[in-house]
């Protein structure tokens, strides 16, 4: 049995190639749970339980690269495994805590309000391309002490990180509309290296300084420690975000009743950030850069429902099928924002559960709260067709244009 032909079709439209991937999930939960996928020679799980195991059982199905696998994560927190993965996590842990975020929401109000003001006036925006791509990166930017002037190229180098990690190069090359120079991609990595050194020099109140004086089993992080810290954070502390957003409102287009619930209560906007994240996860969750989207690699032989994994095996988690999961969430097609619990897996679970789940949420949440303020009434422009972020990373939309 093959992948489906919609499984890497990136030219669908967002909500039929979502539509098509529940189906085939539903199907696979009763008939195929646990996958041998031929061609990308892996195993796929589908089932809620099971990918609660697989990303539980870290010494079992282990995130560090097998010896054949290309570690596109290269020194990140995302490809190791305890106790090497427990020391470094630990270091910034604080600075991603609820309460360490909560003090950060004054600073994203007033980003969110200088994004926004200017485009009040013209009647109509593109949410993804004018606020759920700018917001995130400027605010980790901030939190990085990493200059956020020219966002811009931040961007275009995340799209170039994930797309290339994802994709074959004649893919990527195809996807990105404007590809990074080799010269951009040294400015940036300058802008780095200068950014490390200023805070060696004169430390702030910032991660990169917290990092620059911290120490694992007595000695401080290599060069390529910090770099592997420094785009790991830039990269997943605004796609996660700019995903969640953007998914925001084509849940809300697709049910607008919910969004006059939300009106109506606008205190529900937490409970209905997480069935977004249910729903339209920001992550594909299908089995692209292995170590980035929760894929594991089998240590040891494992029985795994009526399949045995064999040693060195990779497994890959499925997490929209989990998120639709008849036996963990009754009525799963149903986008219910009063839905509680709701503990989907679109942030994972386990040790690598997602370092910056508070500051996607509260970032969504203050997007939610202007725009219930500002822009009650909103509809999607239609004529203009909807994309997909081309990436087995990602799920979203490129463009979301919007009139009010």
């Amino acid at each position: 049995m093959q992948l489906p032909s919609f499984f890497n079709d990136f030219t669908l439209p967002p909500l039929e190639w979502h539509q098509q991937m529940r189906e085939w999930s539903a199907t696979m939960r009763v008939t195929e749970p646990v996958w041998f996928d031929e061609q990308n020679e892996s195993w796929r799980i589908f089932r809620y339980a099971d990918h609660i195991r697989v990303q539980n059982d870290y010494a079992t199905f282990s995130s560090a690269p097998a010896p054949h696998e290309n570690n596109e994560a290269a020194n990140s927190i995302i490809a190791m495994d305890p106790p090497r993965h427990r020391q470094l996590r630990s270091l910034v842990t604080p600075a991603f805590s609820a309460r360490s975020i909560a003090q950060l929401a004054p600073r994203i109000e007033e980003i969110t309000q200088e994004l926004l003001q200017p485009l009040l006036v013209q009647g109509q925006m593109d949410v993804v391309a004018q606020l759920a791509v700018p917001l995130p990166i400027i605010v980790i930017a901030d939190m990085l002490g990493f200059p956020h002037e020219n966002w811009p190229l931040i961007k275009q180098w995340t799209d170039a990180l994930l797309s290339d990690s994802s994709l074959g190069q004649e893919e990527s090359s195809q996807d990105l509309e404007m590809p990074l120079t080799q010269e951009q991609v040294m400015i940036l990595y300058e802008k780095m290296a200068h950014t490390i050194d200023e805070r060696r020099r004169h430390p702030r109140q910032d991660i990169l300084s917290l990092l620059l004086t911290a120490e694992v089993d007595g000695e401080h992080l290599s060069d390529d420690d910090l770099y592997a810290f420094f785009i790991t954070l830039l990269v997943a502390g605004n796609v996660t975000t700019t995903q969640l957003i953007g998914n925001a409102f084509l849940c809300f287009d697709q049910h607008p009743d919910a969004w006059q619930q939300l009106r109506q209560d606008p205190s529900l906007a937490p409970v209905a950030i997480e069935e977004i994240l249910r729903c339209l996860p920001p992550n594909r969750g299908t089995g692209g850069a292995r170590t980035i989207i929760g894929g594991r690699v089998a240590t040891t032989d494992v029985q795994l429902g009526d399949q045995l994994i064999r040693k060195g095996q990779v497994v890959k988690v499925t997490t929209i099928s989990a998120n639709f999961d008849e036996a963990q969430f009754p009525d799963p097609l149903r986008f219910d924002i009063r839905r509680n619990p709701n503990r989907h897996l679109s942030f994972g679970h386990g040790i690598h559960f997602c370092l910056g789940a508070p500051l996607a949420r509260l970032e969504a949440k203050i997007v939610l709260e202007n725009l219930l303020r500002l822009l009650p009434e909103w509809r999607r422009y239609k004529d203009v067709p909807l994309r997909q972020v081309r990436s087995n990373i990602v799920f979203g939309v490129r463009n979301l244009p919007i009139t009010f």
